[in-house]
């Protein structure tokens, strides 16, 4: 064998060592998936409305901005914040106790996914500030409340894959960075319990690249193992979803960047703040208390 022969024979090799370590990959991630949807167990109506949700996820993702964290943690903490409220019912009234379960679940996301995590009493609202100890309570509340499983899969860790897939090539943006945005955007219009990670990545390099979804593409492409398991209705209302935006986007912005990066979500300044009085809460126990049930 000469030599141009031969590297070209050891190119092919790399290649299809490196197709099946991508598939190996990808069948992993659709099975910590499936394992993590079978283990959440029964889901309850949620009794907040869909104004206290979007104003929740905002706050997590201004704040997040603030301290310079991965979209990855905004996406972690607006999860668990919807399995925690998908488990438990909340009064409405008490804003505050909204509140502090958001900050709660964006200091542990921040736990799981960042390296340097800020102190509990640098967190801070637009309204309440809370001490150290009550921030300590909730977190404990929502671990126990979602059984301490917070290794959650990610839509990002999908999107390197799909695209590759689907053969969707960058922009003079990136590709990639645009899903990323999209998926950051989205995640305060949907409840991340009823849309899996892996239909989510897939509707973001979709709508980044300004394709077509259709349910006969999905099905044809995505019709065999590790795929079985994708829901590809859940797939195309993210899609659809993320095209509006996009539109309204386009509408609204006229061509001006979208306001979150790749790997950290900007700045944001503070507003200002009032203390409440937490002595109410100083009896709250990771089971029972007179606001979550």
């Amino acid at each position: 064998m000469e030599y141009g022969e031969e590297e070209e024979s050891k190119g092919r090799a790399h290649c299809e060592v490196r197709e099946e370590e991508e598939e190996e990959y990808i069948v992993m991630l659709f099975s910590k998936e499936s394992a993590f949807e079978r283990g959440e167990g029964e889901v309850f109506t949620k009794d907040w409305t869909t104004y206290e949700r979007t104003d929740a996820v905002q706050w997590i993702i201004k704040t997040g901005e603030f301290f310079g964290f991965s979209v990855q943690t905004a996406y972690l903490a607006a999860l668990y914040l919807d399995r925690f409220f998908s488990k438990r019912t909340i009064d409405a009234r008490q804003s505050w106790a909204i509140r502090l379960a958001s900050l709660a679940c964006l200091s542990l996301a921040a736990k799981m996914e960042e390296c340097r995590v800020p102190a509990l009493t640098e967190y801070s609202g637009e309204e309440w500030e809370f001490d150290g100890g009550a921030i300590q309570r909730m977190e404990l509340l929502v671990l126990n409340t979602l059984e301490w499983r917070m290794g959650s899969i990610t839509p990002f860790l999908f999107l390197d894959y799909f695209a590759s897939k689907f053969g969707l090539r960058f922009g003079d943006k990136g590709l990639l960075l645009e899903a990323e945005e999209l998926i950051v955007s989205a995640i305060e219009e949907m409840n991340l319990v009823d849309h899996p990670p892996s239909a989510l990545a897939l509707a973001a390099v979709f709508a980044a690249a300004g394709q077509p979804l259709t349910r006969s593409l999905l099905e044809s492409r995505l019709g065999v193992c590790p795929f079985r398991s994708f829901q590809t209705d859940r797939a195309l209302d993210c899609y659809n979803l993320m095209t509006t935006m996009t539109q309204d986007s386009c509408k609204s912005r006229q061509n001006q960047p979208l306001p979150f990066s790749s790997n950290v979500i900007g700045s944001a300044a503070r507003n200002k703040k009032r203390r409440i009085s937490l002595s109410l809460y100083a009896d709250t126990c990771p089971t029972n208390n007179s606001n979550f049930h």
